[in-house]
This record gives C-alpha cells, structure tokens and sequence, in this order.
C-alpha cells in the first residue's frame, strides 16, 4: 500500500514538472473551434504608437492587432510587459508564447522563434536635434550615436560607427533616447521610422529632426514561440483574412493615418 502511495506520488510530481514549462494555459497554441484558451504575449510599452499604457491598461497598435488575430482564432490574450532586450530570451526559453513589440524579422532572431508574415513596414533613420552640424553620415566622425539595447537600430549604430568612426551609447528604454539626444548626452540616435515620426509630430521630440533617407527597409513580425506551428499558422491565416476584409487597414489608420 505504501510502495503504492509512493508511485502515485511521483506520477503526480512529474506530471506537475512536465506541464509548468507552458507558457499558455490549457494548451501551448490555437485551435480553430475552441473556446476559453488563452495564450500569453510579451510587449514593451514605450509610450509609442505600437504599444503603451493608457489608465494603467496597455493600448497600441501591435496590442489591438494580436487582440484582433486571437480573437478571430478563438483564443484570449493574458500580457507580459516586459523590457524589449528580454523579450527573444523569453521566447527561447517559453515563458511566452508569443510577443508584438515592432520587432524586427531579421535571421538570427529566426534561430531561434518563428515570426507570422510581416504585419508592418518600417526602416531605421537617423536622429539629432535642428541645430546640429550633422548634415550626413560623412559628419558622424567623432559624435556618439545612441540607440535602445537589443535593437536593429543598436546594430546599425555599431555599423555606422565602425565606418565613420563615431561611438555608441545604449540606453534600454524608448523615451529616454530622444531626451539624451535633446539634452546633449548623445550627437544622434537611430530608431525605427514610425516611432521617431510619432514622437516628432506629437511634439514630445520637437527640437529633433530627421535626416537623410531611411537606412534600412526592414519589416516587422509577431513573434511566436518555436514549435508551435498550430498557433503560428493560424496568426498567418487570420492576419490575411484581416488584410482583406479592411480590419488591418482600420487599426492601422487609428494608429499612424491613411497611408
């Protein structure tokens, strides 16, 4: 009876250590016909348009897009905020099933999670305040550029630096790199275009300006978790029909205008 009690035991432990690594709750991806699953997301509410906190509830237009996606494959949608250098470690190790944070489709990050088919375009560009002498990336020698850690803009600061000699800094969060820049602790940053015209047409960056053409065409993707094919393909086929029926183009307008 005992050796009895004992196997039962640790039938049930293994059961409980077997099933805690699943990020969603009732099942790790989607199914078509039911009802009451939810899958758990990541984002990084900078205060731009993709994501932010409003009243203390998250809104944005990567939030309202994945709400719409999951709503149309019958699932709910429990968030995470989280900083944007966590989020692919969080992937890797499935604490998540999925994140929406303007991330960049690239071929390392691809190594490791999967990504839907692109829900938007963006690129990179090149940030300093309106009176700066930097006219141009041949101007950049010397200067400190500033992007946000984890970021195709970081990169691309590497990039840039190593070619025409300047430094780079690196902060974590979205707001702070415009203030470093409008504050004099950087010479320039570089951030993904729809941000940037965001935070420049609303006013909270007035005294910075663009320069220059984008420095890259780069298309961005929600990320889901490796090996969950199901939830992935059904992201896939509901981001389409959205594309098709106007619900993309609606919450696209609310965010960033006609196009």
């Amino acid at each position: 009876m005992i050796l009895k009690k004992l196997v039962f035991l640790l039938i049930t432990s293994l059961v409980v250590i077997g099933s805690a690594g699943c990020a969603s709750k009732e099942t790790n991806g989607s199914k078509g016909g039911s009802n009451n699953k939810t899958v758990v997301f990541a984002t990084a509410p900078d205060g731009g348009a993709f994501s932010a906190k409003d009243n203390g509830k998250l809104t944005g237009f990567d939030v309202e897009i994945v709400e719409a996606l999951a709503k149309k494959e019958h699932l709910k949608v429990e968030w995470k905020e989280m900083k944007f250098s966590g989020i692919i470690p969080a992937l890797q190790s499935k604490q998540i099933d999925g994140a929406a944070a303007a991330i960049t489709i690239r071929d390392d990050r691809k190594a490791v999670t999967d990504f839907t088919d692109p829900y938007f375009k963006s690129g990179l560009v090149l940030v300093v305040k309106k009176d700066s002498p930097i006219k141009g990336l041949q101007d950049l020698k010397g200067k400190t550029i500033v992007a946000k850690q984890g970021t195709s803009g970081l990169e691309k600061a590497n990039q840039l630096a190593k070619e025409y000699g300047a430094k780079v800094k690196i902060l974590e969060d979205e707001p702070t790199l415009y203030m470093d820049v409008e504050t004099g602790g950087s010479d320039a940053l570089i951030n993904d275009f729809p941000f940037v015209l965001e935070k420049i047409n609303s006013g909270t960056a007035g005294n910075l300006k663009i320069i220059g053409d984008k420095l890259t065409g780069e298309d961005y993707g929600i990320a889901i978790t490796k090996g969950n094919d199901e939830l992935l393909k059904g992201f896939n086929k509901s981001l389409k029909e959205m594309k098709k029926d106007g619900e993309y183009q609606t919450i696209y307008d609310k965010y960033f205008g006609k196009k």
